[in-house]
Order: C-alpha cells, then sequence, then structure tokens
C-alpha cells in the first residue's frame, strides 16, 4: 500500500490522546488541518544540548519569520540564529511551490521546511509546532521522523469577528490571533461599526467615537444580564464598563495607533485584516452623530426592521463616506475593503420626496437599484485607491458591479452563489448553516462545518475557480465576553480550518484527532466547549420502577457534576459516575467541568413515567417495505400548521428525504410501521432542519419542531417485540434541509435504523 495513503488510513483508525510520541515512537500525529500528504517513519528527533540553532535561508529571511521563531516556537526553548551547517532547523527558499505550499522533513539530521515564500515557511512553522505541543513532554524538544507535503485548497480561509456589538480589546485580539493563526487562517474580517457601537477612531469625525463607542445598556445587554444569572460567561466584563454623568456604559474603541499595532501583529503571523464598516445601513452610530450630513428629513433611529439608512442622494453622504474610508484605508494594508450593504432598511427611501426626485434625475428605476448606485459609487472610490470592495450577497439584489467579491450569507437564498459567479463575482461562502458560530452549537454542528461543500453543488466546474473558500463568522449580540466566545468557536474552528485548508473526507479521523486539541487549549487558556456527552437522551422513561441514565465521555479526566433540584452544577455538585439509577419524576442536570474553567453543555434530562408499549397486530400480506410520506406546499412555522392540499405523495425506505425535491419550501407527514426484533428501552435521535416532530403510538417521543438550523434532539421509549406505528411531521422553510433517524437500545451504539425496519399498509 502507499505509505501516505496508509499514513492517512491509519490516522483514520487511531485514538490516542493519551500517548505521547515519547511513549510510542510510531504514533501519528494528531495534526489539525491534516496535511495533504504525510509519510511517517519510525524514530524521533531528539535535540542535543538546550538550544535550538535555526537557519533561515536569506531568500526567505524576514524579520516576522526569525522574530517568531524567537518569541513562540518550542515554547521556552532557547533558540539562537546560526549558520546553515550548524542549523537543527532550516527554512528552505523551494522552487515549483505554490505560494502558501510548504514540504518538512524532520530525520536525525533535524527539521527542515523548504517553501516558495514566507508564507509556507510560516504554516511550516505551524506544522512543527503542533507537533512540538502534541508530543506529551514539552520539557524536551521530541519530534516524530516525517516528511510532509502540504498545501491549502482554498486561498480564502476566514474568521470574521464582530466587536461592535460587543467589544474585545486590542489585547485580547492578540491571542485571537494567535489562535487562528495556529490552525492556518490566512483572513481576519473585522467587523467595527454597528448600529450598536462604533469601535475605531475617525480623526475626522471624532463624535464617531466620542459618542458611539459607549453606550447605556441596550436590549442585547439586558438580554445578557439575564443569562448570566445562569452562567456567568455572559456577563459584561468590568474592564469595559465606566461611570459618566451618573450612568453606567459599556464600550471602548481602538485608537488608530491600536489599530496599526494589530495590523502588524496579524502580519507577522501571516494573517491579512480585513476592515468592514458597513454601509448604507447599520449606521445609526453615524447618523445619530452626523445627522446633518448622512439624513435628509429622517429622524436617526429604527425603521420597520432594521435602522433607518444613511441617504445615497446627498452628496454630503458621500464625502462623509469617502472621508472615513480614507482613513482606513490608510490603516489597513488589506488589498480589501468591506463595506457590508446589508439589511437595508429602504422604506425611509420611498417615503422621500427628495429621493423619488433623485431617483427621476438618475433614471433608477427602483429602490433595489438606488442602493445599487451607492454600492457603485463607493466601490468606485476604492477601485480608484487600487483596493477591491466586498459586500453581502445582498447587492445581487440589484445590477451588481463585478469588480466587487460578494460574501454568500444568507443559507436560505439558495442560488445566490450560482447568480453571483455566473455574473462574475469572486465568491467568499458564509452560509448562516453551518458557518454562523454565534448559533448555538449542538451534537451535529462538527459534522456540519466538516462536511460542508465550498463550491456548492450547482455550481458548473468552469465556474468554481470563483469559489475562493469560506469563512465562519460570529456576531456578538450574545457574545459578550472572551469566555463564551471561545465556547462558541471552539471546537467548531478546528473542524472548517480542515475544511478549507486539507479538504478531504476525513470526519471520522479528525474526531479522534481533535480530542488531543482540547488538551492544547487547556495550555492556551482558552474555555473550550467539551466534546458532547453521550449515551442517554433528552428525555428517558421511568419503566418497572427506575430508569438507568448512562452517559459515555470522551474526556474521563475531566468529571461529570450533577444536580436533581433543578440547579446549576458545579465542582462541588455530586459527581455522576458510571451510572445513575432514577426513580422518580423530574429533570436531572449535569454537565463536564474541567480544572481550567472549561464546560460541556448544560444538560437537562427529563424523567417521565412511562409503560411497555405493546405491537400493533397488522396482516403482514398487507404491508409493504417503506413508508409514506405525504407533502404540502407552504412556509409553515411549526408542524401543527401544516395544512393545505397534498401536493405530492412518495414511498421513501427510510426517515430521509432526497433533494430531488424542489419545492423551497414544504410540510411532509411520513406514516408507516417500526418493526422491532427484541423488547428493550430505544433512544431516538432524530435529526431536523427546520423542524420535526417523532411519535409513536401516538405519543411524543421527540419534539424537534419550529425553524431552526439542523439540530439533533432524542427521546425514550419502552418497546416490546413487533409492529409499532410511527409518525413524523417535517417542515423545511427554505435554505437546505436536514432529516434523519437513529436509534440505539440497551447500550448499544447509535446507528441508522434498517431501511428493512419500516412498513407501511398498502392502499
Amino acid at each position: 500500500m502507499n505509505k501516505i495513503l496508509s499514513t492517512i488510513l491509519l490516522s483514520c483508525a487511531l485514538y490516542l490522546p493519551t500517548t505521547s510520541f515519547a511513549q510510542n515512537k510510531t504514533t501519528v500525529p494528531q495534526l489539525i488541518p491534516f496535511p495533504q500528504q504525510l509519510a511517517s517513519n519510525p524514530g524521533l528527533f531528539q535535540l542535543k544540548g538546550q538550544e535550538l540553532g535555526y537557519y533561515i535561508d536569506p531568500a526567505l529571511s524576514s524579520p516576522s519569520l526569525s522574530g517568531w521563531i524567537d518569541h513562540a516556537l518550542f515554547g521556552k526553548l532557547n533558540k539562537k540564529s546560526v549558520k546553515r551547517a550548524g542549523a537543527s532547523l532550516q527554512l528552505i527558499k523551494g522552487q515549483g511551490l505554490s505560494d502558501e505550499a510548504y514540504e518538512l522533513k524532520i530525520d536525525q539530521k533535524g527539521i527542515q521546511i523548504i517553501a516558495a515564500s514566507e508564507k509556507g515557511a510560516f504554516y511550516g512553522l505551524q506544522t512543527i509546532q503542533q507537533l512540538y505541543l502534541l508530543s506529551g513532554t514539552t520539557a524536551k524538544l521530541a519530534l516524530p521522523y516525517l516528511t510532509v507535503k502540504d498545501q491549502p485548497a482554498f486561498q480564502w480561509r476566514g474568521v470574521e469577528l464582530d466587536v461592535a456589538r460587543h467589544f474585545f480589546p486590542k489585547e485580547y485580539l492578540y491571542k485571537f490571533i494567535d489562535l487562528i493563526a495556529s490552525y492556518k487562517f490566512n483572513k481576519f474580517h473585522l467587523h467595527l461599526t454597528d448600529d450598536q457601537g462604533w469601535r475605531i477612531e475617525i480623526k475626522k469625525y471624532p463624535k464617531l467615537t466620542e459618542d458611539g463607542a459607549w453606550r447605556t445598556y441596550n436590549n442585547q445587554d439586558s438580554a445578557c444580564f439575564a443569562k448570566a444569572k445562569e452562567n456567568p460567561d455572559f456577563n459584561l466584563p468590568k474592564e469595559l464598563i465606566r461611570t459618566r454623568n451618573g450612568k453606567e456604559e459599556y464600550g471602548g474603541f481602538y485608537t488608530q495607533q491600536d489599530i496599526r499595532d494589530i495590523v502588524a501583529y496579524a502580519q507577522r503571523r501571516q494573517i491579512e485584516i480585513i476592515p468592514e464598516i458597513d454601509m448604507p445601513g447599520h449606521m445609526m452610530i453615524a447618523t445619530k452623530a452626523y445627522p446633518e450630513l448622512l439624513l435628509d428629513s429622517q429622524t436617526a433611529g429604527w425603521g420597520k426592521q432594521f435602522s433607518v439608512p444613511i441617504s445615497p442622494w446627498k452628496e454630503s453622504s458621500y464625502t462623509f463616506v469617502e472621508n472615513v474610508l480614507s482613513e482606513i484605508i490608510e490603516l489597513f494594508p488589506s488589498h480589501y475593503i468591506h463595506i457590508g450593504a446589508d439589511e437595508v432598511e429602504k422604506d425611509s427611501w420611498a417615503k422621500s420626496a427628495a429621493a423619488k426626485a433623485f431617483m427621476e434625475e438618475k433614471q433608477i428605476a427602483n429602490l433595489h437599484d438606488l442602493q445599487s448606485y451607492f454600492v457603485k459609487r463607493v466601490n468606485n472610490f476604492i477601485r480608484s485607491k487600487n483596493k477591491q470592495s466586498i459586500g453581502w450577497d445582498e447587492i445581487l439584489d440589484g445590477s451588481s458591479d463585478t469588480s466587487m467579491m460578494v460574501m454568500y450569507w444568507r443559507g436560505w437564498e439558495k442560488n445566490a452563489p450560482k447568480e453571483a459567479v455566473n455574473r462574475g463575482h469572486r465568491v467568499v461562502m458564509t452560509p448562516t448553516n453551518p458557518l454562523y458560530f454565534d448559533y448555538l452549537p449542538n451534537s451535529s454542528s462538527l459534522d456540519a462545518v466538516y462536511n460542508m461543500s465550498v463550491v456548492p453543488s450547482d455550481i458548473s466546474s468552469q465556474k468554481a475557480h470563483l469559489i475562493q473558500g469560506a469563512q465562519a463568522n460570529i456576531w456578538t449580540e450574545m457574545i459578550p465576553s472572551t469566555a463564551r466566545l471561545e465556547f462558541m468557536i471552539l471546537p467548531r474552528l478546528s473542524a472548517l480550518s480542515e475544511r478549507v485548508w486539507t479538504n478531504k473526507p476525513l470526519f471520522d479521523s479528525y474526531r479522534n484527532r481533535v480530542i488531543s486539541h482540547f488538551g492544547l487549549w487547556d495550555k492556551m487558556g482558552l474555555r473550550y466547549r467539551m466534546p458532547d456527552l453521550e449515551g442517554f437522551a433528552e428525555t428517558q422513561v421511568i419503566v418497572d420502577g427506575q430508569s438507568i441514565l448512562r452517559v459515555a465521555n470522551e474526556l474521563p479526566q475531566n468529571p461529570i457534576h450533577y444536580t436533581t433540584d433543578g440547579s446549576l452544577p458545579t465542582q462541588q455538585s455530586p459527581l455522576l459516575k458510571d451510572s445513575l439509577a432514577v426513580k422518580k419524576e423530574g429533570p436531572i442536570r449535569f454537565a463536564t467541568i474541567s480544572s481550567s474553567g472549561a464546560k460541556s453543555e448544560l444538560y437537562q434530562i427529563n424523567f417521565k413515567y412511562d409503560t411497555w408499549k405493546k405491537s400493533v397486530s397488522v396482516d403482514e400480506t398487507t404491508l409493504a417495505p417503506g413508508l409514506k410520506a405525504t407533502f404540502f406546499n407552504g412556509t409553515f412555522a411549526n408542524t401543527s400548521a401544516i395544512a393545505g392540499p397534498e401536493v405530492h405523495h412518495e414511498v421513501i425506505s427510510n426517515v430521509a428525504l432526497s433533494d430531488t425535491i424542489k419545492m423551497p419550501s414544504f410540510g411532509a407527514k411520513i406514516r408507516g410501521y417500526l418493526y422491532v426484533k427484541e423488547k428493550g428501552i430505544y433512544n431516538f435521535y432524530f435529526t431536523c432542519d427546520d423542524g420535526g416532530v417523532l411519535r409513536i403510538h401516538d405519543q411524543p417521543v421527540v419534539d424537534n419542531d419550529g425553524q431552526h438550523a439542523p439540530i439533533m434532539k432524542s427521546g425514550q421509549i419502552a418497546l416490546e417485540p413487533g409492529y409499532h406505528p410511527i409518525a413524523i411531521d417535517f417542515i423545511e422553510a427554505g435554505g437546505g434541509f436536514t432529516l434523519k433517524l437513529q436509534y440505539s437500545v440497551k447500550d448499544s451504539p447509535v446507528v441508522d435504523i434498517p431501511k428493512a425496519s419500516f412498513f407501511y399498509q398498502k392502499d
């Protein structure tokens, strides 16, 4: 077998999170993102002495590389620049490699990284840094012999952070940049302004930060305070609260020197920071500070759904925008300037006589084209500065300038990426599902992120090159603290890093490898989300006098604490060990809590009394394999709202719907029988996007109703052998759907229900 292929297959099978290289010299490293090609060899390179000599080819040499080696590589180990002959670490300029590619070889002679550019060399350094941190001992340098050939699958590997809704200080951004650099991301999109805060100093317009960087508590802060009663991660940091005129205010902003420092710090880590100044909507801070420049007869504030936008028919609006962007362009060396152009409240434009006159003068047909006029004019200014504009996918609602890059975010607008590339736009994929990392993570999140298709299936091979890559978006309305931020993005960030760098179907391998990275995040002081606890259902039944709660924990070194009185579990709460016998109805809450304070989700299991469900008597000659599905056209808020004429009937082999269903939104009712061979208490795991309800014997087993992204919910029922009536109601509200049903019985693994278990009554 090819050695590279055998190595990848071995990594898929290995689960050795506590085994170091020093303990097992043939262990495959648990790298994320996994290299494109990796071949391991027996043996370890071990540094002789207490100092690492390194050499950087003059053709690669830069203060960034040497500075990062001196201050970050291999922890506190002494490092010294030496001549090539005496160097244990060599960075060599190579030929024939792409800009971000590198080759790595570790053997008895030492460590050699070959790259065509500083970028490739830096990514090679990130790989050996991970090897060092994963080695199980940082007291000495011992790295496994291996060879790597590696390069990214996509050129845009991004993360967006909204610092407008809630603010994150400069010092934390350094830590955040270090994190994303370690996973080989190369774009950091900084959302600097919005209706809730203006976070960057603009010298020409000082009121933007004097008035707009601080606020009395708003509805988002109040919602966070309410959640903080149960989870302190929702508290606003005290250092971001001040008292002015007898009132508490929350906020902060970056001075222009802060921005220069942050940009330089990121550049040394091969990360390009893309600034976003959202316009013409999401500008309430600016319209309140300078209404005479940006508004006509309107008043700054809220429209029907979004804030009142600036007036694109006023010349002073463009003067303001160009002055702001001139300062932004001077501060950010990025090739890209993001101007937002999303969620624009056009109602105030529709009521404006000045807008109507302007549209007649410029022969602008409708309000979408009025926004397009504004966007094109701002884009022309940015292009005059030798920069490229980026806008959210709303720029496609009217005519668009194909020089702009499109960020696709509206997951329900399924045709937007195809429309964008057909017009000639380059596109970055940031769809709500699964790349909005402010959406609550769940047991399906890692799978959804890791297995997303960066290039949509309806994009032709001739247009696929226009898809630049993908980006996680982190909107911070409900993320007020660094602890909450880290909980929301980790481990999902690592899954995205491997999708955009490696882009191979290695999910089982990744799920094993990521376990080792929880230990790395502990060392970095990150408050990540613990792995999901498994083996139970969210509703469990008490039959024959008791129910047994068993919980599988992938990180057994982090104990599970539980309560039975509805209170939050803490490190002082009782430990849930192998199992717990429950004899009374009511909730049990539990969570894993590490010594560093990292937590799992808070789980609540509701226990209820129930009885064994007897099978129904059926004439098997009247049954056929599969289930009957009936479809209803429309957009339904929940499954109880499904109504109207039946538009389609289909027999399906399992609880799954194919992508041949072309209705943009629909409801479905699936009916039949579930056959079980043995008596047992069955756990059902029901994943829906949007919503669904599972009933057996007309008894609700799993309620996963409503419009939402893919979420798995679970329930339990006690079944005797035989046929049991099953009913599933499901809604799809647009943007793509997921429907999956799995089960387990008697502590068996969770599996897809066999097709041979489903039957329906023939007509």
